[in-house]
């Protein structure tokens, strides 16, 4: 009994000894998060993605894109330079602004609308507002310093067009009705002040970009509504291969190009 009690004992004692050998044969090092597909940052996935359990990457289908001003922005969801331009794509506008994380940013349209949100072949005048109130909702930029630091197209445009219809404020309506994919139905706006000042100071890159994806080739030659109020009876306004913001009475009749959040 003793004897068959002693060689149970040595039986399982071997098993450990083989078990823990397996172990040490079969366990590898935990997988890098960029080599399982978590590749992004928690800004690059706004509409949520999944967190890499060893790190702090995450996974998202459609990430937010790292652009840079004048890449050109395709419907797909990727940005180029002009440079690599890739005609079988089709062209949704041209980055504009990125924001301060280098993350998203917003593209312009390289066209001029009409009241109805139609793409134009010319710059089609319109008023910002039909009448003198003050959208209360958006803050009185009183001053260049406080208007170029305004970038806030799409909420400032969201503002505007809850305070009355397309009769009473057709810029920015003309803005919001421009559907050039049905994805962003709805999501262009009129641009802040600070993002068509951006556009500004970097025209020299422009004219190429425009002309190579088929837009307006005078598009800098015209005076263009931004969606930052200075008061009740006046907006911010600039032409683009200028210099300057300009402070339009709201009765101006000047011409609309949207932007879009990316």
């Amino acid at each position: 009994m003793q004897t068959q009690y002693l060689f149970l004992l040595l039986s399982a004692f071997a098993s450990v000894l083989y078990a823990s050998e397996v172990l040490a044969v079969t366990c590898t090092a935990t997988p890098e998060c960029a080599s399982l597909g978590y590749k992004y940052s928690q800004e690059e996935c706004p509409r949520g993605g999944l967190k890499c359990p060893t790190g702090d990457s995450y996974y998202c289908p459609t990430p937010r894109p790292k652009c840079n001003i004048g890449d050109i922005f395709y419907t797909d969801n990727t940005c180029v330079a002009a440079a690599n331009h890739d005609s079988s794509k089709t062209v949704l506008g041209i980055v504009v602004y990125v924001n301060a994380d280098g993350v998203g940013g917003q593209i312009m349209a390289p066209w001029w609308l009409d009241k109805n949100g139609n793409r134009s072949n010319s710059g089609v005048g319109m008023y910002w507002s039909t009448e003198y109130t003050d959208v209360l909702e958006l803050p009185n930029m009183t001053s260049t310093t406080l208007a170029e630091a305004d970038f806030d197209s799409c909420g400032n445009t969201d503002k505007i067009v809850a305070a009355g219809d397309a009769d009473t404020y057709p810029a920015a309506w003309a803005a919001r009705k421009y559907a050039p994919t049905t994805a962003s139905s709805g999501k262009w706006c009129l641009p802040a002040a600070g993002v068509l000042r951006n556009i500004q100071k970097n025209w020299s890159a422009f004219p190429t970009v425009v002309n190579k994806v088929g837009g307006a080739s005078n598009l800098g030659n015209y005076w263009l509504w931004f969606s930052s109020e200075f008061s009740g009876s006046g907006v911010w306004g600039t032409i683009l291969n200028g210099s300057n913001l300009i402070y339009y009475d709201k009765y101006d009749s000047i011409s609309v190009v949207p932007v879009l959040e990316f």
